[in-house]
């Protein structure tokens, strides 16, 4: 007869467990030289695609940009500059309408 012994495993693993610094599981980024490929650039490309795809406009995607809450679209903004953003967003939602004045006449 084999002998059982209970085991909350439970509260070893899991959401419970904490992440130690050899878990071989803990996320870890690590960037991979690409020649040739501009990953920023085509980084910062999908978030305008994917942010005005849910409807955000010129200015607050502009404004995600200068945040440096949104990392990734900030280190975009700090590399790459203000100009390289603005022409992205053009290029994703068309240039931006000049507002007129009727002429009268």
């Amino acid at each position: 007869m084999t002998r059982r012994i209970p085991l909350d495993i439970r509260i070893e693993s899991g959401a419970m467990k904490g992440a130690e610094p050899t878990d071989p599981f803990l996320a870890t980024a690590v960037g991979i030289p690409t020649p040739g490929h501009d990953g920023m650039g085509l980084m910062a490309r999908v978030l305008v695609e994917e942010f005005a795809l849910m409807g955000w406009s010129r200015q607050r995607l502009e404004r995600m940009f200068r945040t440096p809450r949104y990392v990734a679209a900030h280190a975009v903004y700090l590399q790459r500059g203000p100009e390289f953003v603005s022409a992205l967003i053009d290029d994703v939602l068309g240039p931006a309408r000049q507002h007129h004045e009727p002429e009268v006449g």
